[in-house]
């Protein structure tokens, strides 16, 4: 586990209660099997938090393991309350309407006033992207080409709108001070009240439509690999080390790839399209099997069956069947080819390489080795081909210095770093 190799206080103490913190989940959710995957998520967040000020003295770092662990617990049992309502069987006689008074009414008007009137003062260009991208489902990468800006400037935008309709919503709320900004969504629903609400207006309808109805954030620690079932069906495959966000809407699915890759078995549903989204570039589904990874010189897609579509961030699109690979590079250029070779092969314990360069080939390794692995600036262009058992990687190790003028130090000792320096 990563936690081992950080004698940061905060990851000490997750390190040191990991056992008791994976009891104290699993009695927070009822449920022991996704206890070590929150934990994990846990880990995930104290590491963002290593160094600020007044955390890390080790007796309050321990009581801020716990106050994080207990949060993504309650977090957990809201995303699975919210699908579990989203997913439900509907069989039986439908449920009696609900009868709203008119002071409820009324207030829920006050309400969506407030969200108009914050939409309102928003600059034209500002308001437009917000409501491209909420309620048309807009890629950020198709605003952004519209617009003639960046994705990232389309995101600073969303956000702005999103902080402005929040900001409205708790001042309508009477709120004293509007708290500051915690994560990337907003729970607005909670803010308003009123999740079942049928008030009968086309704002509020839209409105709803933007809410996501699932939402998780999955992430696996060094050398894990995990298999997360949708409730759509699907199924997302993620590589050690990888982190992604996924939320579903009533009429789209979405999945953020934020570090590492991702193999995905994808349910069919005509209604609600499928995208990843990875490095402002996107993938929509067409009903297929496909990996996507993101390394250092940018984003590979490989589809396994079906078809994919790809769209760069500067607008640029393929079409990708069976067997065709595509990787855009930092310049946004796309780039295609067809393979036979097994699709995202670490699902069954291998990585395999094909004139990849030796820095690539180790960093992609390292996604696996509980020890730091480097390669020295002067060897990190070698050309590596072969296959590699991701569960022997210290005896390839090992027998690299006979396929390549390299020298590999480190590797036969129990613990320490792992250092490939060229051979003069």
């Amino acid at each position: 586990m990563t936690a081992e190799l950080s004698p940061a206080p905060l990851l000490k103490a997750f390190q040191e209660s990991y056992q008791d913190l994976v009891r104290f989940i699993a009695r927070r959710t009822g449920n022991a099997q996704d206890a070590r995957e929150l934990a994990h998520d846990a880990w995930l967040r104290l590491a963002e938090r290593t160094g600020s000020p007044g955390i890390d003295a080790p007796p309050v770092a321990r009581a801020y393991v716990y106050a994080v662990a207990e949060s993504i617990a309650i977090d957990h049992l809201r995303r699975r309350q919210r699908g579990a309502e989203r997913f439900a069987a509907t069989d039986g006689p439908p449920p009696e309407p609900r009868t709203v008074d008119v002071a409820e009414r009324l207030s829920h008007r006050q309400a969506l006033d407030a969200v108009a009137n914050a939409l309102q003062q928003l600059p034209a260009r500002s308001q437009a992207i917000f409501l491209a991208d909420r309620l048309e489902g807009a890629s950020h990468a198709e605003l952004a080409a519209q617009h003639g800006i960046s994705v990232k400037t389309v995101e600073r935008e969303v956000m702005r709108a999103m902080d402005g309709v929040e900001a409205a919503l708790h001042r309508w709320r009477g709120d004293a001070a509007v708290p500051a900004r915690r994560g990337r969504r907003r729970a607005l629903s909670a803010l308003l009240g009123v999740a079942g609400l049928t008030a009968g207006t086309g704002l509020w309808q839209a409105w709803r439509r933007t809410l996501p109805i699932f939402e998780a954030v999955l992430a696996t620690a060094v050398g894990r690999i995990q298999v997360h079932t949708l409730p759509d069906g699907s199924r997302l495959t993620l590589d050690a080390a990888s982190r992604a966000e996924v939320a579903f809407f009533a009429s789209r699915r979405s999945v953020r790839l934020l570090a590492g890759s991702a193999f995905f078995d994808v349910a069919h549903d005509a209604a609600r399209p499928f995208t990843v989204g990875a490095l402002g570039h996107q993938i929509t589904v067409l009903g297929t099997r496909f990996a996507v990874d993101l390394g250092a010189d940018g984003l590979r897609v490989a589809v396994e069956s079906g078809r994919v579509q790809l769209r760069s961030a500067s607008g640029a699109t393929r079409v990708l069947g069976a067997g065709d690979i595509a990787h855009v590079n930092a310049a946004q250029d796309i780039s295609t080819t067809s393979s036979v070779d097994e699709v995202a092969p670490w699902r069954t314990g291998w990585l395999d390489f094909h004139h990849a360069p030796l820095g690539e080939a180790v960093a992609r390794l390292a996604r696996y080795s509980p020890r730091p692995l480097s390669v020295a600036p002067d060897a990190a262009d070698l050309p590596v081909v072969g296959r590699v058992r991701v569960a022997d990687a210290s005896g390839w190790l090992r027998l690299l210095p006979g396929s390549l003028p390299v020298r590999v130090d480190g590797v036969d000792r129990p613990d320490g770093p792992i250092v490939i320096t060229r051979r003069p």
